[in-house]
């Protein structure tokens, strides 16, 4: 008997058996919380503080396995004990792989009940000292800040080796996230003009009114405000390479003029009719799909062909999940440092979830969300550090009933809690503009 009150929910559908099992641990001196639901469980255990978890395994809707998951991530210091009135080796092992340190087979006595309760918690108390850490696989390849080694990294390195001499056109597809610049600046600085400049312009990031100044420059009096001559980022950028990321996003009038930049080799200020010769590599990158928007007429075919000379196309995360603990072992050495926090480790189960999770924002939300638990952590990351919404979700048969505009208010909610709540980013990986994610915001 243990001098103080543990609190232990007891989950079963069957209210006979609650009730027996709740008289038997008031006789053992311990506090009772009841469920006959996982639903109802999982609202206990966000209202109340409980010691431990015992539940049944086979219940209507959910069953205890999945509760038992659930629990385990979301609540990593809850034990766990299930009973069962239908043993097998096959649910045992189910139930043990799931995180539960016991399994008890209906009908049991009051003493066998005890005696399973004392081991969880020994169990429990036994594993929270001697924590599993994450061993980092330092042997994979990086080149410049490209870290990876999935096909699809040894692939895009191996375009990057060739095209990095030359002054070929470069388009670089993928989503928002997956290292589009990065590629850009590896083909920069790797080869033999790293020694010129490199000029990275987000045309979806400047007003349309100003893009073109900003790409080709202007004489003083060109127009109101041009107080002196400037040049553009394409003059800027001369002898080197100009990055023009989200290229989809450049304005028709802008695409036109970009279209006789590559073909003519030279530039004209606005205000001027003098054209000025420039050498200069463009690379472009986009996460639009831009033959969809030629057919739609917002993009210029014969500027598609021009700028997609040569193509790369970056994978999605969760298409190269192999990488991402090589991934984690340099976000975690970046922020270690930063945070001077060099003896951090990871729980092994941390790792679990960051390689079942999709990564709706590739590379940056996991960077992210790395840097978010090394600034939250102690000497340990663990499971307490991870956001709720990378945690094992419990899908109720009831989902089904959902509406659409229910899964979509899901689905822009954990977009945006993906990359912090930045609404341009999120907007880009919905695949819509921020004025209708504004809107179905509100």
């Amino acid at each position: 008997m243990t001098s103080r009150k543990e609190n232990i929910l007891i989950v079963d559908d069957n209210t006979d058996m609650l009730d027996l099992i709740q008289r038997q641990l008031k006789a053992l001196n311990f506090r009772t919380y009841k469920a006959s639901s996982v639903t109802e469980a999982i609202e206990v255990l966000k209202l109340s503080t409980i010691d431990l978890l015992i539940t049944d395994i086979n219940m209507p809707d959910i069953n205890g396995i999945e509760l038992i998951k659930y629990t385990e991530e979301h609540y990593p210091l809850v034990p766990k004990l299930v009973v069962s009135g239908i043993p097998s080796v096959h649910t045992v092992v189910n139930a043990i792989k799931s995180g539960a340190l016991e399994y008890l087979t209906k009908p049991f006595t009051s003493d066998e009940m005890h005696k399973a309760i004392v081991r969880s918690l020994l169990k429990a108390n036994h594993s929270q000292k001697k924590s599993n850490h994450f061993e980092y696989n330092k042997n994979g390849n990086s080149y410049d800040k490209i870290i990876g080694h999935s096909s699809q990294f040894k692939d895009n390195i191996e375009i990057i080796k060739r095209v990095k001499d030359t002054k070929a056109n470069i388009l670089i597809e993928g989503e928002s996230g997956t290292g589009k610049e990065l590629i850009a600046r590896a083909i920069h600085y790797t080869g033999k003009f790293a020694d010129k400049p490199f000029i990275a312009i987000n045309c979806g990031g400047i007003p349309e009114n100003l893009i073109e100044s900003e790409l080709f420059g202007h004489l003083k009096g060109a127009f109101t405000g041009a107080s002196e001559n400037r040049i553009g980022l394409f003059q800027a950028a001369n002898g080197g390479t100009i990055f023009l990321d989200e290229i989809g996003n450049a304005p028709l009038m802008v695409q036109i003029k970009l279209l006789r930049v590559l073909q003519e080799k030279e530039i004209l200020r606005i205000g001027s009719n003098k054209p000025e010769k420039i050498d200069v590599r463009v690379i472009s990158a986009t996460n639009c799909d831009l033959e969809e928007m030629i057919s739609k007429g917002f993009f210029r075919q014969d500027l598609y062909y021009r700028i997609n000379i040569i193509n790369i196309k970056t994978a999605a995360l969760r298409d190269r999940k192999e990488d991402i603990p090589l991934l984690i072992n340099a976000f975690i050495e970046k922020y270690t440092n930063e945070y001077n926090k060099p003896n951090i480790k990871v729980n092994e189960k941390v790792l679990e979830v960051l390689l079942r999770y999709n990564w709706p924002g590739n590379i940056r939300e996991l960077e992210n969300i790395i840097q978010r638990m090394v600034i939250l952590s102690d000497d340990t990351i663990s499971l307490s550090q991870v956001p709720d919404h990378l945690k094992y979700h419990i899908s109720s048969s009831s989902d089904i009933f959902k509406s659409l505009k229910e899964y979509e208010k899901e689905q822009i909610v954990k977009v945006l809690l993906s990359v912090n709540n930045n609404k341009t980013k999120a907007a880009q990986i919905l695949q819509i503009d921020r004025k209708t994610l504004n809107q179905k915001m509100k």
